[in-house]
């Protein structure tokens, strides 16, 4: 996709939406802001897409990378590595991962309001990706009367189990994919910073998302048909078009010149880095060893005499050994014009190459291998294409590379060469972790958390005060249903951990 320039973005709005950060308490009135009806739903578009996408950029650095062995942070014991998080980490991530979903539940009932086809499916796409994240980083959130507070004046709203949210993500995405089949383009592209307006390429995302939040159920797959599904979206892409190229990634290509920059390209090379974050040795040692071209685009040596080297993850400050260690390639992660994906090709060639290695989609070995090819080379190809610092790849190293890492026809394939592709992609890699077990991890010594990589994130203190009586009746579904407690250590529905304790 060509890079699009934008200049105009809305003042935040959004008095009649409910606010997470004070625990679903309503906005205060602006009586100069609009109300619902004064402003076209595309109106909100822009805003939309660009500040909701760096709420993921920005904890794909913070955490998601400490917490899946991408990355690790600074010289401190305090370090989200060592899985010492706090409350307002978590109150973050839950405060601004529902603003958004929020939002984009304005937008759709604006563009209803509108008679809006397109703005609508577009709102339920974006909506679902905010609330797809809030329910797999805490579990059983608030989903149902989640965005009541200012309609039916419900501030308080219950929490719906993580089974109940998900079935509704399935429905409002497949909902949305006939919306977009009836839909025309918008008819001013400028404000969409992502496809320009184009339907087709929105409702690829929405379906791509859709197979997505289908995979993510992997050990619940009787319960909603998950087989059936991605095998019908597999048998009829007329019906059900996904990504079929990287030009369908949901990427922003930010500018180089403000307002349209990325979030990270005003920070100082050492904040992003040196005293920010490290490539982790895991995901080091994973693409040293068969000369993955990526390794270039997103790190680089600290010395030609150090060579490639990770930092140890989960350790005490004092008993690592951070000399030489590589970083950061800030000109292709965290520039002005760096680009970011909400998600990309190959992850939807990955999960059709999982769902055939599992037998949900026919075509044995010889196809998964195929898509399982396909994927690793449209992720190096991706990050070949978009880097800015002159790293060229052509096909033939990709040839070799792949030579090096060939599928043996196992799912622990698949899922470690998907594990290396969701580098910078929002909290897939830990979601994909706590689903699978793979990569095999170790975890470091110097962790807390009982040692334990966090199955879930604790609900913000905020949450328990303002919203007291449905935050019982949560952690008394975590006491009895997940046989835990409000803490990181509890698994949530759909995870791997949940099913092998016998959750049902």
């Amino acid at each position: 996709m060509k890079k699009i320039l934008k200049k105009i973005f809305l003042f935040p709005l959004f008095a009649s939406i409910i606010s997470c950060t004070s625990g679903f308490e309503e906005i205060n009135r602006n009586p100069n802001e609009m109300a619902l009806g004064d402003i076209s739903p595309s109106g909100l578009l822009q805003e939309l897409v660009y500040s909701g996408t760096e709420v993921l950029l920005y904890r794909t650095w913070l955490l998601n990378g400490e917490l899946i062995q991408y990355t690790v942070s600074g010289t401190g014991n305090n370090s989200y590595h060592r899985y010492v998080i706090t409350n307002a980490v978590m109150t973050s991530v839950w405060s601004n991962l529902y603003k958004w979903a929020a939002d984009a539940e304005h937008m759709r009932q604006l563009a209803i309001q509108k008679e809006d086809r397109a703005c609508e499916a577009i709102a339920i796409t974006m909506k679902c990706l905010f609330l797809q994240n809030v329910t797999d980083c805490f579990g059983d959130v608030p989903c149902s009367e989640a965005f009541k507070g200012a309609t039916e004046n419900l501030t308080k709203p219950s929490f719906d189990s993580q089974e109940e949210i998900y079935a509704r993500l399935i429905e409002d995405l497949e909902y949305a994919n006939g919306l977009y089949a009836s839909a025309a383009d918008l008819a001013d592209g400028s404000r969409d910073l992502m496809y320009g307006g184009n339907i087709a390429k929105w409702r690829k995302f929405n379906n791509s998302l859709y197979l997505r939040v289908l995979m993510r159920m992997s050990n619940r797959a009787s319960v909603f048909d998950v087989p059936d599904k991605i095998c019908e979206v597999f048998t009829k892409p007329s019906e059900w078009p996904v990504f079929s190229s990287n030009d369908d990634n949901a990427t922003l290509y930010y500018d180089q010149v403000n307002p349209f920059v990325n979030y990270f390209g005003s920070t100082l090379e050492t904040a992003f880095t040196t005293t920010g974050r490290r490539p982790a040795e895991q995901l080091i040692n994973m693409m040293v060893a068969p000369g993955d071209p990526r390794l270039s685009i997103w790190f680089r040596q600290a010395s030609s005499a150090d060579g490639w080297k990770g930092a140890e993850s989960g350790k005490e400050a004092q008993e690592s050994d951070n000399s030489g260690v590589s970083l950061l390639n800030k000109r292709n992660l965290g520039d002005y014009d760096s680009p970011y994906s909400n998600m990309k090709y190959d992850e939807v060639l990955f999960i059709f190459a999982e769902a055939i290695k599992r037998g949900w989609v026919p075509g044995g070995d010889e196809l998964a291998e195929k898509y399982y090819d396909d994927a690793v080379r449209a992720s190096v190809r991706f990050w070949a294409d978009t880097n800015l610092s002159g790293v060229v790849v052509p096909e033939s190293t990709i040839d070799r590379f792949l030579e090096k890492i060939p599928y043996d026809g196992s799912l622990k394939q698949i899922l470690d060469q998907k594990y290396v592709a969701l580098f910078w992609v929002g909290f897939e890699a830990w979601c994909e972790y706590r689903r699978t077990g793979y990569p095999e991890l170790v975890i470091g010594s110097g962790t807390q958390n009982d040692h334990i990589l966090p199955t879930r994130l604790a609900y913000p203190q905020d949450v328990a005060k303002t919203n007291s009586e449905s935050y019982r009746e949560a952690a008394e579904r975590l006491s009895t249903y997940y046989k835990g407690a409000d803490d990181m250590k509890t698994p949530i529905w759909w995870s791997k951990q949940a099913l092998s304790s016998g959750i049902r």
